[in-house]
Parts: C-alpha cells; sequence; structure tokens
C-alpha cells in the first residue's frame, strides 16, 4: 500500500489545503478538509488524474481484499467514481469471475442520486459486492444499496480504498453492512509525515480535523 500511496500523490490524487467535499452539499456549515483525494479518472463528469495503470493497481488492491474471504457473484461501483475499479476488478477476477453491473446517476432537484440499475444480467438472491474510491459519509453507498436491494439482490460488503473515517463505517453498520477498506485516512496521512511528504503542522492539522464530530 505504501507504494501505491506514494504513486497517487505523485499523480495529484491527494492534496492538502482546504477544500469542500460532497458533505458539504448537505451540511455547508461543515468545517473545510485539509486533504482532498480525487480517485477519479479524466473520464469522469468531475475530471481526475487517475491514469488507466493507477486504476488497475487500485482494483488488484482491492480484490487482494475481496480474496479474503468475502463471496459475491457480481461486482459494482458506486456512480461514478467506483465505476472504473469495478470494472478493472472484474477483469482481473479470473479465478471468481464475477458478473458485472452497471448502475445510473443523475443530477436532481436534491443533488447526484443512484437511481437504476442499467446493466448486468443477475438473478435475484445473488450477491453483489459494491466498491468505490472512498467513504466519508456513507450516503452514496446506501443509495446504491437500495437499488441493488429493490432489484433483489443481496449487499452485505462495501470495498473502497480510502476509509477517511468521518462517519461511513458506522453508519453502513446501522445498516447491517460491512466496510472493507484498504486504508484509513490516518495510515494514508501518517506515512505521508513518516516519508516527510508533509510537515507537522499538517499532520496535526489532519488528525485535529478527524477527531471532530463527524455529524
Amino acid at each position: 500500500m505504501q507504494e501505491l500511496a506514494r504513486q497517487l500523490r505523485q499523480l495529484g490524487a491527494i492534496k492538502f489545503g482546504d477544500f469542500r467535499l460532497k458533505l458539504h452539499e448537505t451540511k455547508p456549515d461543515a468545517p473545510l478538509s485539509p486533504i482532498y483525494l480525487n480517485l477519479r479518472t479524466p473520464q469522469n463528469p468531475k475530471a481526475g488524474p487517475l491514469l488507466p495503470w493507477a486504476v488497475a493497481s487500485i482494483a488488484q488492491a482491492l480484490l487482494k481484499m475481496a480474496r479474503k474471504g468475502l463471496e459475491y457473484q457480481h461486482v459494482t461501483g458506486v456512480p461514478r467514481a467506483g465505476d472504473p475499479f469495478a470494472q478493472a476488478l472484474q477483469s482481473f477476477a479470473l479465478r471468481e469471475r464475477p458478473g458485472l453491473i452497471v448502475m445510473e446517476k443523475i443530477d436532481g432537484e436534491g443533488g447526484r442520486q443512484v437511481t437504476k440499475i442499467t446493466i448486468g444480467d443477475f438473478k435475484p438472491g445473488e450477491r453483489v459486492l459494491l466498491l468505490d474510491d472512498l467513504i466519508t459519509h456513507a450516503d452514496s453507498k446506501l443509495e446504491a444499496i437500495r437499488v441493488l436491494e429493490e432489484a433483489n439482490l443481496v449487499v452485505e460488503d462495501v470495498l473502497v480504498l480510502v476509509d477517511r473515517e468521518q462517519g461511513g463505517r458506522e453508519q453502513l453498520e446501522s445498516h447491517g453492512k460491512r466496510l472493507h477498506a484498504a486504508m484509513t485516512l490516518r495510515q494514508l496521512v501518517a506515512f505521508y509525515r513518516s516519508i516527510e511528504w508533509i510537515d507537522q503542522a499538517m499532520f496535526e492539522r489532519v488528525f485535529t480535523y478527524l477527531s471532530l464530530p463527524s455529524d
């Protein structure tokens, strides 16, 4: 994970400063985040810096975690950031050969919402592994889970690269879902401090921010 953490920082996918997040759409007065992760591809409507090799590296890291006992017949990404990872993971999972499900996200009056399944060949009762780039709060994950469950699919596990440790895990657990994260934001920031890619002041600023109440 350390090499992947280096690569993401060098790509410009992880930045330090003052940033507004998706949570500010519903909580505009929330403190600005001192760290921002843009784990999107250039093709995303909110374009990011992830090149194909970076998507592949992340997907391989997620597949390694999925192979630690997770059961699933299909993979899907939370649209739209999670889609490239689901597609790449499916291509690497030659042993499991999961199906791929794609969902739609639209911009509505209440903000962006996951609305329906657009691609997928599945049977009722089959298990789906839900993938995304990261988790802050779990609202978009729960939207995606609702759409999948309305199609009579079973979703118990959510797999992300980074847990920002701001309440998302607890939200999922309150709905009976399990979160699996390749790394936490604290682990990521501590690593950058250990190799002196950030100074002590920024390290402490991020940790102080993460200690604030998440609701």
